[in-house]
Protein backbone atom coordinates (compact mmCIF):
# COMPACT_ATOMS: atom_id res chain seq x y z
CA UNK A 1 0.00 0.00 0.00
CA UNK A 2 1.47 3.41 -1.19
CA UNK A 3 2.15 5.44 1.90
CA UNK A 4 1.49 8.53 -0.22
CA UNK A 5 -0.62 11.22 1.26
CA UNK A 6 -2.49 13.66 -1.33
CA UNK A 7 -3.70 17.09 -0.28
CA UNK A 8 -6.56 18.92 -2.08
CA UNK A 9 -5.57 22.21 -0.88
CA UNK A 10 -8.70 23.39 1.09
CA UNK A 11 -10.65 20.17 1.88
CA UNK A 12 -9.43 19.57 5.21
CA UNK A 13 -7.96 21.47 7.97
CA UNK A 14 -3.98 21.45 7.93
CA UNK A 15 -1.44 21.49 10.74
CA UNK A 16 -0.17 25.65 11.54
CA UNK A 17 3.41 25.69 11.03
CA UNK A 18 5.31 26.67 13.87
CA UNK A 19 7.03 30.01 14.90
CA UNK A 20 9.99 29.25 13.68
CA UNK A 21 9.02 27.93 10.25
CA UNK A 22 6.51 31.57 10.45
CA UNK A 23 9.56 33.86 11.45
CA UNK A 24 11.65 32.23 8.47
CA UNK A 25 8.81 32.77 5.77
CA UNK A 26 8.57 36.74 7.10
CA UNK A 27 12.62 36.80 6.48
CA UNK A 28 12.68 34.89 3.04
CA UNK A 29 9.57 36.83 1.77
CA UNK A 30 11.39 40.71 2.37
CA UNK A 31 14.31 38.71 0.21
CA UNK A 32 12.33 37.39 -2.51
CA UNK A 33 10.65 40.37 -2.88
CA UNK A 34 14.18 42.51 -4.00
CA UNK A 35 16.19 39.35 -5.53
CA UNK A 36 15.17 39.84 -9.52
CA UNK A 37 17.77 37.23 -10.66
CA UNK A 38 16.29 33.82 -11.19
CA UNK A 39 19.57 31.65 -11.06
CA UNK A 40 19.65 33.06 -7.55
CA UNK A 41 16.34 33.23 -6.39
CA UNK A 42 16.10 29.31 -7.42
CA UNK A 43 19.34 28.65 -5.18
CA UNK A 44 18.06 30.75 -2.49
CA UNK A 45 14.49 29.60 -2.17
CA UNK A 46 15.74 25.25 -1.85
CA UNK A 47 18.46 26.51 0.23
CA UNK A 48 15.70 28.42 2.49
CA UNK A 49 13.20 25.33 2.05
CA UNK A 50 15.66 23.12 2.98
CA UNK A 51 17.06 24.82 6.21
CA UNK A 52 13.03 25.55 7.52
CA UNK A 53 12.26 21.89 7.00
CA UNK A 54 15.75 20.56 8.22
CA UNK A 55 15.48 18.41 5.47
CA UNK A 56 18.72 16.99 3.20
CA UNK A 57 18.03 18.51 -0.11
CA UNK A 58 15.41 20.98 -1.46
CA UNK A 59 14.38 21.00 -5.07
CA UNK A 60 12.50 23.46 -7.42
CA UNK A 61 10.57 22.27 -10.70
CA UNK A 62 9.24 24.68 -13.55
CA UNK A 63 6.79 23.53 -15.80
CA UNK A 64 7.76 24.84 -19.72
CA UNK A 65 4.36 24.77 -21.37
CA UNK A 66 5.70 25.29 -24.47
CA UNK A 67 8.37 22.60 -24.59
CA UNK A 68 5.77 20.37 -22.81
CA UNK A 69 8.82 19.41 -20.05
CA UNK A 70 9.65 20.29 -16.26
CA UNK A 71 13.09 21.29 -15.93
CA UNK A 72 15.18 22.14 -12.80
CA UNK A 73 18.51 23.92 -12.26
CA UNK A 74 18.41 23.22 -8.58
CA UNK A 75 17.45 19.28 -7.78
CA UNK A 76 19.17 17.39 -5.20
CA UNK A 77 21.99 19.56 -4.58
CA UNK A 78 23.23 19.46 -8.32
CA UNK A 79 23.72 22.27 -10.64
CA UNK A 80 23.51 21.49 -13.91
CA UNK A 81 19.73 21.90 -15.47
CA UNK A 82 17.96 18.50 -15.84
CA UNK A 83 14.87 18.06 -17.76
CA UNK A 84 11.86 15.07 -17.45
CA UNK A 85 8.43 14.94 -19.82
CA UNK A 86 5.07 17.12 -18.27
CA UNK A 87 3.45 14.73 -15.62
CA UNK A 88 6.55 12.02 -14.80
CA UNK A 89 7.87 11.41 -11.51
CA UNK A 90 6.07 12.86 -7.84
CA UNK A 91 7.09 15.97 -9.13
CA UNK A 92 4.71 15.93 -12.27
CA UNK A 93 2.44 14.37 -10.31
CA UNK A 94 1.99 17.17 -7.92
CA UNK A 95 2.17 20.25 -10.75
CA UNK A 96 -0.15 18.18 -13.03
CA UNK A 97 -2.92 17.81 -9.87
CA UNK A 98 -1.93 20.92 -8.09
CA UNK A 99 -2.37 19.03 -4.69
CA UNK A 100 0.69 18.42 -2.52
CA UNK A 101 2.21 15.48 -2.00
CA UNK A 102 3.52 13.63 1.18
CA UNK A 103 5.17 10.40 0.87
CA UNK A 104 7.08 8.84 3.95
CA UNK A 105 8.38 5.50 2.55
CA UNK A 106 9.80 6.12 -0.75
CA UNK A 107 10.65 3.09 -1.87
CA UNK A 108 7.10 1.51 -0.92
CA UNK A 109 5.70 4.29 -3.03
CA UNK A 110 5.08 3.93 -7.06
CA UNK A 111 5.00 7.63 -7.57
CA UNK A 112 8.66 7.63 -6.55
CA UNK A 113 11.57 6.02 -9.41
CA UNK A 114 14.65 4.52 -7.58
CA UNK A 115 16.39 4.71 -10.80
CA UNK A 116 17.31 8.42 -9.60
CA UNK A 117 18.88 7.29 -6.74
CA UNK A 118 21.01 4.63 -8.40
CA UNK A 119 22.59 6.63 -10.97
CA UNK A 120 23.09 9.60 -8.14
CA UNK A 121 24.20 7.13 -4.96
CA UNK A 122 21.90 8.98 -2.91
CA UNK A 123 19.26 7.43 -0.75
CA UNK A 124 15.60 8.71 -0.53
CA UNK A 125 13.55 8.23 2.32
CA UNK A 126 10.65 10.29 2.63
CA UNK A 127 9.66 12.98 0.40
CA UNK A 128 7.43 16.06 0.33
CA UNK A 129 5.80 18.11 -2.69
CA UNK A 130 3.96 21.11 -2.97
CA UNK A 131 2.50 23.13 -5.99
CA UNK A 132 3.46 26.71 -6.23
CA UNK A 133 0.51 28.39 -7.94
CA UNK A 134 0.64 32.13 -9.06
CA UNK A 135 -1.63 35.33 -8.47
CA UNK A 136 -3.82 33.75 -11.20
CA UNK A 137 -4.01 30.18 -9.66
CA UNK A 138 -1.98 28.66 -12.12
CA UNK A 139 0.74 25.90 -11.68
CA UNK A 140 3.60 26.96 -12.69
CA UNK A 141 5.89 24.38 -10.98
CA UNK A 142 6.29 22.69 -7.38
CA UNK A 143 8.70 22.64 -4.55
CA UNK A 144 10.47 19.17 -3.62
CA UNK A 145 12.16 18.40 -0.07
CA UNK A 146 13.67 15.04 0.44
CA UNK A 147 14.90 13.35 3.37
CA UNK A 148 13.74 15.26 6.99
CA UNK A 149 16.75 14.56 9.49
CA UNK A 150 14.47 14.68 12.47
CA UNK A 151 12.26 11.93 11.33
CA UNK A 152 9.39 12.35 8.80
CA UNK A 153 7.79 15.33 7.51
CA UNK A 154 4.81 15.91 9.12
CA UNK A 155 1.27 18.27 8.32
CA UNK A 156 3.25 20.76 9.93
CA UNK A 157 5.37 20.99 7.26
CA UNK A 158 3.35 21.00 4.45
CA UNK A 159 1.42 23.74 5.87
CA UNK A 160 4.55 25.99 5.92
CA UNK A 161 5.92 24.48 2.12
CA UNK A 162 2.49 25.33 0.88
CA UNK A 163 2.93 29.30 2.54
CA UNK A 164 6.17 29.18 1.45
CA UNK A 165 5.70 28.09 -2.12
CA UNK A 166 2.85 30.36 -2.74
CA UNK A 167 5.16 33.12 -1.77
CA UNK A 168 8.17 31.78 -4.07
CA UNK A 169 6.02 31.09 -6.92
CA UNK A 170 5.00 35.41 -6.98
CA UNK A 171 8.89 35.93 -6.53
CA UNK A 172 9.94 33.33 -10.05
CA UNK A 173 6.99 34.92 -11.76
CA UNK A 174 7.99 37.91 -10.66
CA UNK A 175 12.21 37.62 -11.71
CA UNK A 176 10.59 35.24 -14.98
CA UNK A 177 9.33 38.90 -15.80
CA UNK A 178 12.18 40.48 -14.76
CA UNK A 179 14.36 38.51 -17.13
CA UNK A 180 12.01 38.54 -19.78
CA UNK A 181 11.71 42.34 -19.91
CA UNK A 182 15.59 42.49 -19.54
CA UNK A 183 16.08 40.09 -22.23
CA UNK A 184 13.71 42.20 -24.85
CA UNK A 185 15.78 45.23 -23.52
CA UNK A 186 19.21 43.99 -24.55
CA UNK A 187 17.64 42.72 -27.83
CA UNK A 188 16.21 46.39 -28.49
CA UNK A 189 19.73 47.77 -27.53
CA UNK A 190 21.55 45.23 -29.30
CA UNK A 191 18.78 45.71 -32.31
CA UNK A 192 19.43 49.82 -31.42
CA UNK A 193 23.73 49.76 -31.35
CA UNK A 194 23.99 47.29 -34.73
CA UNK A 195 21.07 49.97 -36.20
CA UNK A 196 22.76 52.58 -35.08
CA UNK A 197 25.97 50.62 -37.17
CA UNK A 198 24.30 50.21 -40.44
CA UNK A 199 23.07 53.90 -40.38
CA UNK A 200 26.77 55.02 -39.73
CA UNK A 201 28.09 52.36 -42.68
CA UNK A 202 25.57 53.77 -44.77
CA UNK A 203 26.38 57.39 -44.22
CA UNK A 204 30.23 56.60 -44.96
CA UNK A 205 29.04 54.69 -48.48
CA UNK A 206 26.96 57.90 -49.32
CA UNK A 207 29.43 60.34 -48.33
CA UNK A 208 32.16 58.42 -50.54
CA UNK A 209 29.37 58.49 -53.35
CA UNK A 210 29.32 62.13 -52.61
CA UNK A 211 33.14 62.33 -52.64
CA UNK A 212 33.11 61.15 -56.51
CA UNK A 213 31.40 64.50 -57.25
CA UNK A 214 32.94 66.79 -54.86
CA UNK A 215 36.41 66.04 -55.51
CA UNK A 216 38.25 68.01 -57.93
CA UNK A 217 40.62 65.25 -59.18
CA UNK A 218 41.43 61.24 -58.10
CA UNK A 219 43.89 62.62 -55.69
CA UNK A 220 40.97 64.78 -53.20
CA UNK A 221 38.93 62.27 -53.93
CA UNK A 222 41.30 59.12 -52.32
CA UNK A 223 42.51 61.33 -49.71
CA UNK A 224 38.52 61.92 -48.73
CA UNK A 225 38.23 58.19 -49.07
CA UNK A 226 40.96 57.26 -46.33
CA UNK A 227 40.35 59.85 -44.18
CA UNK A 228 36.00 59.05 -43.77
CA UNK A 229 36.91 55.46 -43.50
CA UNK A 230 39.48 55.37 -40.83
CA UNK A 231 37.34 57.42 -38.96
CA UNK A 232 34.41 55.12 -39.31
CA UNK A 233 36.21 52.31 -37.70
CA UNK A 234 38.33 54.68 -35.22
CA UNK A 235 41.39 53.87 -36.20
CA UNK A 236 44.74 56.13 -36.65
CA UNK A 237 45.96 55.36 -39.88
CA UNK A 238 44.82 54.63 -43.40
CA UNK A 239 46.44 52.92 -46.35
CA UNK A 240 45.23 52.07 -49.82
CA UNK A 241 47.08 50.11 -51.94
CA UNK A 242 46.73 50.32 -55.84
CA UNK A 243 48.25 48.23 -58.40
CA UNK A 244 48.93 50.06 -61.61
CA UNK A 245 47.54 48.68 -64.66
CA UNK A 246 49.33 46.34 -66.60
CA UNK A 247 52.23 47.20 -64.28
CA UNK A 248 53.83 45.00 -61.49
CA UNK A 249 54.22 48.24 -59.54
CA UNK A 250 51.98 49.81 -56.79
CA UNK A 251 50.78 53.13 -56.19
CA UNK A 252 50.34 53.67 -52.23
CA UNK A 253 48.02 56.58 -50.92
CA UNK A 254 48.52 56.68 -47.01
CA UNK A 255 47.62 59.45 -43.91
CA UNK A 256 47.16 59.88 -39.93
CA UNK A 257 43.81 61.31 -40.39
CA UNK A 258 44.91 63.13 -36.46
CA UNK A 259 47.48 64.57 -38.15
CA UNK A 260 46.38 67.23 -40.51
CA UNK A 261 48.29 66.62 -43.47
CA UNK A 262 47.02 65.56 -46.75
CA UNK A 263 47.66 61.92 -48.47
CA UNK A 264 51.05 60.89 -48.71
CA UNK A 265 51.23 59.41 -51.83
CA UNK A 266 54.46 56.61 -53.42
CA UNK A 267 55.25 53.87 -55.78
CA UNK A 268 56.62 50.42 -54.55
CA UNK A 269 57.63 47.92 -57.03
CA UNK A 270 56.24 45.36 -55.20
CA UNK A 271 54.59 44.65 -51.91
CA UNK A 272 57.21 42.63 -49.57
CA UNK A 273 54.67 42.22 -46.32
CA UNK A 274 54.19 38.82 -45.58
CA UNK A 275 50.45 39.49 -44.96
CA UNK A 276 49.67 41.53 -48.06
CA UNK A 277 51.49 38.00 -50.37
CA UNK A 278 48.74 36.13 -48.36
CA UNK A 279 46.28 38.44 -49.01
CA UNK A 280 47.16 39.18 -52.80
CA UNK A 281 46.95 34.92 -53.13
CA UNK A 282 43.49 33.71 -51.26
CA UNK A 283 41.48 36.86 -51.52
CA UNK A 284 40.77 37.04 -47.64
CA UNK A 285 40.76 40.25 -45.06
CA UNK A 286 42.97 40.02 -42.50
CA UNK A 287 42.90 41.11 -38.73
CA UNK A 288 46.24 40.93 -37.17
CA UNK A 289 46.00 42.57 -33.64
CA UNK A 290 49.11 42.60 -32.78
CA UNK A 291 52.05 42.92 -35.39
CA UNK A 292 54.79 41.32 -34.61
CA UNK A 293 56.92 40.48 -37.66
CA UNK A 294 58.17 43.52 -39.32
CA UNK A 295 58.61 43.67 -43.35
CA UNK A 296 60.07 46.38 -46.28
CA UNK A 297 56.43 47.51 -47.07
CA UNK A 298 55.32 48.25 -43.55
CA UNK A 299 58.82 49.95 -42.60
CA UNK A 300 58.90 52.01 -45.59
CA UNK A 301 55.18 53.24 -44.50
CA UNK A 302 55.90 53.69 -41.19
CA UNK A 303 58.63 55.76 -42.09
CA UNK A 304 56.54 57.93 -44.48
CA UNK A 305 53.99 58.51 -42.39
CA UNK A 306 56.20 58.84 -38.92
CA UNK A 307 54.20 56.23 -36.83
CA UNK A 308 54.67 53.14 -35.57
CA UNK A 309 52.21 50.43 -36.70
CA UNK A 310 50.92 48.46 -33.50
CA UNK A 311 47.82 46.54 -35.10
CA UNK A 312 46.05 46.39 -38.78
CA UNK A 313 43.14 45.38 -40.61
CA UNK A 314 43.54 44.67 -44.67
CA UNK A 315 40.72 43.97 -47.04
CA UNK A 316 41.14 43.33 -50.72
CA UNK A 317 38.97 46.16 -52.74
CA UNK A 318 38.60 43.49 -55.79
CA UNK A 319 37.85 40.04 -55.84
CA UNK A 320 37.58 37.73 -58.17
CA UNK A 321 34.20 37.13 -59.88
CA UNK A 322 33.01 34.41 -62.06
CA UNK A 323 32.89 37.15 -64.67
CA UNK A 324 36.26 38.75 -63.16
CA UNK A 325 38.74 36.26 -62.08
CA UNK A 326 41.29 38.61 -62.25
CA UNK A 327 43.15 38.49 -58.80
CA UNK A 328 43.05 41.64 -56.09
CA UNK A 329 43.77 44.52 -57.67
CA UNK A 330 43.56 46.40 -54.60
CA UNK A 331 44.12 46.73 -50.69
CA UNK A 332 43.01 48.31 -48.13
CA UNK A 333 44.40 48.77 -44.83
CA UNK A 334 43.34 50.21 -41.48
CA UNK A 335 46.02 50.53 -38.66
CA UNK A 336 46.39 51.34 -34.68
CA UNK A 337 42.80 51.08 -33.62
CA UNK A 338 43.23 51.62 -29.59
CA UNK A 339 41.09 48.55 -28.71
CA UNK A 340 42.31 45.90 -31.41
CA UNK A 341 39.92 45.36 -34.45
CA UNK A 342 37.22 43.28 -34.77
CA UNK A 343 34.95 41.07 -36.80
CA UNK A 344 32.16 43.89 -37.15
CA UNK A 345 35.44 46.45 -37.93
CA UNK A 346 35.95 44.07 -40.89
CA UNK A 347 32.77 43.28 -41.89
CA UNK A 348 32.33 47.64 -42.50
CA UNK A 349 35.71 47.60 -44.48
CA UNK A 350 35.17 44.80 -46.56
CA UNK A 351 31.27 46.95 -47.40
CA UNK A 352 33.70 49.48 -47.78
CA UNK A 353 36.75 47.93 -49.94
CA UNK A 354 34.23 46.77 -52.17
CA UNK A 355 32.64 50.27 -52.62
CA UNK A 356 36.34 52.15 -53.12
CA UNK A 357 37.51 49.78 -56.22
CA UNK A 358 33.95 50.71 -57.94
CA UNK A 359 33.91 54.20 -56.91
CA UNK A 360 37.94 54.80 -57.94
CA UNK A 361 36.71 53.51 -61.47
CA UNK A 362 34.02 55.71 -61.24
CA UNK A 363 35.83 58.76 -60.92
CA UNK A 364 38.21 57.87 -63.20
CA UNK A 365 35.58 57.56 -65.49
CA UNK A 366 34.45 60.87 -64.82
CA UNK A 367 37.32 62.57 -64.80
CA UNK A 368 37.88 61.39 -68.26
CA UNK A 369 34.42 62.46 -69.98
CA UNK A 370 35.39 65.79 -67.90
CA UNK A 371 38.62 66.54 -69.59
CA UNK A 372 37.14 65.20 -72.74
CA UNK A 373 34.14 68.02 -71.90
CA UNK A 374 36.79 70.62 -71.57
CA UNK A 375 38.72 70.10 -74.67
CA UNK A 376 35.18 70.16 -76.88
CA UNK A 377 34.52 73.49 -75.08
CA UNK A 378 37.93 74.85 -75.66
CA UNK A 379 37.39 73.80 -79.08
CA UNK A 380 33.85 75.22 -79.66
CA UNK A 381 35.02 78.56 -77.52
CA UNK A 382 38.21 78.81 -80.09
CA UNK A 383 36.67 78.56 -82.99
CA UNK A 384 34.29 81.42 -81.28
CA UNK A 385 36.87 83.83 -80.61
CA UNK A 386 39.05 82.84 -83.73
CA UNK A 387 35.80 84.31 -85.67
CA UNK A 388 35.41 87.16 -83.60
CA UNK A 389 39.45 87.42 -83.69
CA UNK A 390 39.11 88.42 -87.60
CA UNK A 391 37.21 91.66 -87.14
CA UNK A 392 40.06 93.35 -85.11
CA UNK A 393 43.22 91.67 -87.15
CA UNK A 394 41.23 93.00 -90.65
CA UNK A 395 40.70 96.59 -88.38
CA UNK A 396 44.84 96.05 -87.62
CA UNK A 397 45.51 95.29 -91.00
CA UNK A 398 43.77 98.42 -92.89
CA UNK A 399 45.12 100.95 -90.37
CA UNK A 400 48.48 99.25 -91.17
CA UNK A 401 48.24 99.74 -95.05
CA UNK A 402 46.59 103.43 -94.18
CA UNK A 403 50.17 103.92 -92.20
CA UNK A 404 51.97 103.60 -95.66
CA UNK A 405 50.94 107.05 -96.89
CA UNK A 406 51.40 108.42 -93.74
CA UNK A 407 53.54 111.13 -95.49
CA UNK A 408 49.94 112.83 -96.59
CA UNK A 409 48.46 112.75 -93.09
CA UNK A 410 48.00 115.35 -90.73
CA UNK A 411 49.00 114.74 -87.36
CA UNK A 412 45.57 114.22 -86.00
CA UNK A 413 44.62 111.47 -88.35
CA UNK A 414 47.97 109.54 -87.30
CA UNK A 415 46.90 109.57 -83.87
CA UNK A 416 43.60 108.60 -84.87
CA UNK A 417 44.94 105.71 -86.75
CA UNK A 418 47.33 104.45 -83.57
CA UNK A 419 44.16 104.74 -81.60
CA UNK A 420 42.02 102.20 -83.23
CA UNK A 421 44.87 99.81 -83.43
CA UNK A 422 46.11 100.02 -80.33
CA UNK A 423 42.48 99.68 -78.70
CA UNK A 424 41.72 96.70 -81.73
CA UNK A 425 44.64 94.99 -80.11
CA UNK A 426 43.81 95.42 -76.33
CA UNK A 427 39.84 93.80 -77.63
CA UNK A 428 42.20 90.62 -79.06
CA UNK A 429 43.74 90.52 -75.91
CA UNK A 430 41.01 90.72 -73.58
CA UNK A 431 39.52 87.71 -75.73
CA UNK A 432 42.27 85.82 -75.53
CA UNK A 433 42.34 86.15 -71.72
CA UNK A 434 38.75 85.60 -71.78
CA UNK A 435 38.98 82.21 -73.63
CA UNK A 436 42.15 81.59 -71.00
CA UNK A 437 39.59 81.93 -68.07
CA UNK A 438 36.65 79.61 -69.42
CA UNK A 439 38.93 76.86 -70.07
CA UNK A 440 40.65 77.12 -66.89
CA UNK A 441 37.41 77.57 -64.40
CA UNK A 442 39.24 80.41 -62.89
CA UNK A 443 39.18 78.49 -59.70
CA UNK A 444 42.71 80.17 -58.19
CA UNK A 445 41.40 83.11 -55.93
CA UNK A 446 43.38 85.39 -54.11
CA UNK A 447 40.87 86.44 -51.33
CA UNK A 448 41.58 89.46 -48.84
CA UNK A 449 39.67 91.43 -46.47
CA UNK A 450 39.43 95.07 -47.78
CA UNK A 451 37.67 98.33 -47.56
CA UNK A 452 35.43 98.45 -49.89
CA UNK A 453 35.23 102.45 -50.77
CA UNK A 454 39.31 102.39 -51.40
CA UNK A 455 39.12 99.64 -53.61
CA UNK A 456 36.38 101.69 -56.06
CA UNK A 457 38.55 104.73 -55.34
CA UNK A 458 41.40 103.15 -57.28
CA UNK A 459 39.15 101.73 -60.04
CA UNK A 460 37.76 105.17 -60.34
CA UNK A 461 41.56 106.56 -61.03
CA UNK A 462 41.96 103.83 -63.29
CA UNK A 463 38.77 104.41 -65.15
CA UNK A 464 39.10 108.26 -65.40
CA UNK A 465 41.77 108.46 -68.40
CA UNK A 466 39.35 105.65 -70.92
CA UNK A 467 36.70 107.62 -70.29
CA UNK A 468 37.35 110.73 -70.93
CA UNK A 469 38.41 109.57 -74.33
CA UNK A 470 34.43 108.21 -75.01
CA UNK A 471 32.32 111.19 -73.95
CA UNK A 472 31.19 109.04 -71.25
CA UNK A 473 30.94 110.46 -67.35
CA UNK A 474 31.39 107.99 -64.56
CA UNK A 475 30.17 109.16 -60.62
CA UNK A 476 31.21 107.15 -57.64
CA UNK A 477 29.39 107.58 -54.41
CA UNK A 478 30.57 104.60 -51.57
CA UNK A 479 28.01 105.53 -48.99
CA UNK A 480 28.81 101.94 -47.50
CA UNK A 481 32.34 102.21 -45.42
CA UNK A 482 32.95 99.05 -44.22
CA UNK A 483 35.14 96.44 -45.56
CA UNK A 484 34.42 93.33 -47.62
CA UNK A 485 35.98 89.97 -48.65
CA UNK A 486 37.40 90.37 -52.20
CA UNK A 487 39.88 89.02 -55.20
CA UNK A 488 40.45 92.48 -55.98
CA UNK A 489 41.85 91.58 -59.70
CA UNK A 490 38.98 89.85 -60.52
CA UNK A 491 36.43 92.62 -58.94
CA UNK A 492 38.00 95.37 -60.93
CA UNK A 493 37.56 92.61 -64.31
CA UNK A 494 33.89 92.55 -63.47
CA UNK A 495 33.66 96.24 -62.72
CA UNK A 496 35.56 96.98 -66.04
CA UNK A 497 33.57 94.80 -67.53
CA UNK A 498 30.67 96.55 -66.73
CA UNK A 499 31.40 100.09 -67.45
CA UNK A 500 32.96 98.88 -70.56
CA UNK A 501 30.14 97.40 -71.39
CA UNK A 502 28.14 100.95 -70.57
CA UNK A 503 30.91 102.68 -72.52
CA UNK A 504 29.93 101.14 -75.65
CA UNK A 505 26.71 101.80 -75.22
CA UNK A 506 27.09 105.57 -74.96
CA UNK A 507 29.97 106.60 -77.06
CA UNK A 508 27.71 107.63 -79.74
CA UNK A 509 26.07 109.87 -77.96
CA UNK A 510 28.00 110.18 -74.86
CA UNK A 511 26.08 109.77 -71.54
CA UNK A 512 26.68 108.91 -67.87
CA UNK A 513 27.45 105.99 -65.89
CA UNK A 514 26.77 105.75 -61.94
CA UNK A 515 28.63 103.58 -59.37
CA UNK A 516 27.22 103.33 -55.88
CA UNK A 517 27.68 100.99 -52.78
CA UNK A 518 24.91 101.30 -50.33
CA UNK A 519 24.70 98.67 -47.30
CA UNK A 520 21.06 96.38 -47.69
CA UNK A 521 21.20 95.49 -43.85
CA UNK A 522 23.49 94.22 -41.50
CA UNK A 523 24.86 91.21 -43.62
CA UNK A 524 24.74 92.62 -47.39
CA UNK A 525 25.89 94.92 -49.59
CA UNK A 526 24.80 96.64 -52.81
CA UNK A 527 27.07 97.95 -55.73
CA UNK A 528 25.12 99.25 -58.40
CA UNK A 529 26.07 100.16 -62.12
CA UNK A 530 23.99 102.13 -63.47
CA UNK A 531 23.60 104.20 -67.08
CA UNK A 532 21.31 106.54 -68.61
CA UNK A 533 21.10 104.36 -71.98
CA UNK A 534 18.94 102.77 -73.88
CA UNK A 535 18.65 99.39 -71.36
CA UNK A 536 18.45 96.36 -72.07
CA UNK A 537 14.99 94.34 -73.27
CA UNK A 538 12.88 92.16 -71.37
CA UNK A 539 12.85 89.23 -73.16
CA UNK A 540 17.14 89.75 -73.31
CA UNK A 541 17.52 89.37 -69.56
CA UNK A 542 16.83 85.99 -69.31
CA UNK A 543 19.82 84.51 -71.15
CA UNK A 544 21.71 87.39 -69.99
CA UNK A 545 24.48 85.91 -68.10
CA UNK A 546 25.12 82.93 -70.60
CA UNK A 547 28.12 82.34 -72.67
CA UNK A 548 28.31 83.21 -76.52
CA UNK A 549 25.15 85.61 -75.71
CA UNK A 550 26.01 89.04 -77.40
CA UNK A 551 22.71 90.44 -78.71
CA UNK A 552 24.10 92.12 -81.24
CA UNK A 553 27.01 94.02 -80.00
CA UNK A 554 29.41 94.62 -83.00
CA UNK A 555 32.51 93.93 -80.51
CA UNK A 556 31.50 91.47 -78.00
CA UNK A 557 32.85 87.70 -77.32
CA UNK A 558 29.56 87.33 -74.88
CA UNK A 559 31.63 86.22 -72.41
CA UNK A 560 31.92 88.83 -69.97
CA UNK A 561 28.79 88.46 -68.63
CA UNK A 562 29.10 84.83 -68.19
CA UNK A 563 32.89 85.54 -66.86
CA UNK A 564 31.81 88.28 -64.29
CA UNK A 565 28.73 86.43 -63.08
CA UNK A 566 31.43 83.07 -62.30
CA UNK A 567 33.71 85.57 -60.33
CA UNK A 568 30.93 87.13 -58.38
CA UNK A 569 29.18 83.55 -57.41
CA UNK A 570 33.36 82.70 -56.22
CA UNK A 571 33.32 85.70 -53.75
CA UNK A 572 29.44 84.07 -52.40
CA UNK A 573 27.74 87.08 -53.76
CA UNK A 574 25.18 87.03 -56.50
CA UNK A 575 24.92 90.02 -59.63
CA UNK A 576 21.58 90.47 -61.55
CA UNK A 577 19.89 92.97 -63.90
CA UNK A 578 17.38 95.42 -62.28
CA UNK A 579 14.66 95.26 -64.63
CA UNK A 580 13.56 98.75 -63.60
CA UNK A 581 14.61 101.48 -66.09
CA UNK A 582 15.54 104.29 -67.41
CA UNK A 583 19.01 102.60 -68.61
CA UNK A 584 20.65 99.45 -67.80
CA UNK A 585 21.59 98.57 -63.86
CA UNK A 586 23.50 95.58 -62.47
CA UNK A 587 23.39 94.92 -59.27
CA UNK A 588 26.17 92.91 -57.16
CA UNK A 589 25.20 91.70 -53.75
CA UNK A 590 28.50 91.02 -51.74
CA UNK A 591 28.73 89.89 -47.71
CA UNK A 592 29.69 92.40 -45.14
CA UNK A 593 33.30 91.88 -43.10
CA UNK A 594 32.29 93.20 -39.48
Amino acid sequence: MSDASVNPGNTQEIAQPSFDQLQKLLDVCRFMGKEKNLDNLLVYIAEQGRKALTADRCSIFLLDDEAGEIWSKVMLGESDIIRFPRGAGVAGRTIESGRSILIRDAYNDPLFNPEIDRNTGYRTRNILCVPMANLEGRTIGCLQALNKLDGDFNPSDESFTLAFAAQAAVAIESALLYQEKAKVIRDLSHTQVRLKQKLDQLEVVRELEHAVNESANIYDFINAVIKKAVRSVGAEVGALFIQSEGLESWDIFAARIHSGTNVVHYTEQKLESAYDKALLVDGKAQIVNLIQKSDATLNRLSENLNVRFENLLAVPIHQPTEQDDTKSKGIFKVFNKPSGFLYEDLSFLQIIGAQIFSLILRKQLIDAKKRSENLASIGQLSSTIIHDLKNPISAIIGCAELLEERSSMSEKQLEKICNIIRNQANRCITMVEELLSVARGEKKYNFEILSLAETLGEIEMMLAAETNKKKVVIRFQCNYQGRVRLDKSKFMRVIFNLTNNAAEVLKASGGEVDITADALDDEWVAIRIRDNGPGIPPELSENLFQPFATFGKSKGTGLGLYIAKEIISEHGGTIELDPMPPGACFVIRLKQEK
